[in-house]
């Protein structure tokens, strides 16, 4: 965790999924997001430095599951003894305009 977050993240009341893309499978979920990252938390450890392809749950379409595709890197991850589970931060790859307004939409309650 040499380089330290520049933006304030925005906690989440209700943590959005994230699937992994090429199989659509539960990757974690959304705890905080900043403008340009997101704390992640999972079931499995993340490699640092890794690129992933993700695809975060949209839930503004209630009636059925809408997907945004993204691709973040892992900067971090650390395991969260007590849980069994795993806490990672991901720098976001250059994101579609989409996925910037999702975010925003959350950030701002």
């Amino acid at each position: 965790m040499d380089d330290q977050r520049k933006e304030n993240r925005t906690h989440l009341v209700y943590y959005l999924r994230v699937f992994e893309r090429s199989s659509r499978t539960l990757f974690g979920h959304v705890v905080d997001i900043s403008p340009s990252g997101m704390l992640i938390t999972s079931d499995k450890p993340m490699s640092a430095t890794s690129r992933y392809h993700l695809a975060l749950e949209d839930i503004s379409a209630l009636d059925h599951l809408a997907t945004l595709d993204l691709e973040a890197e892992c900067r971090w991850c650390q395991e969260d003894s007590p849980a069994g589970l795993y806490d990672a931060g991901f720098r976001l790859l250059a994101p579609s305009p989409k996925i910037n307004s999702l975010l925003s939409a959350y950030r701002q309650g």
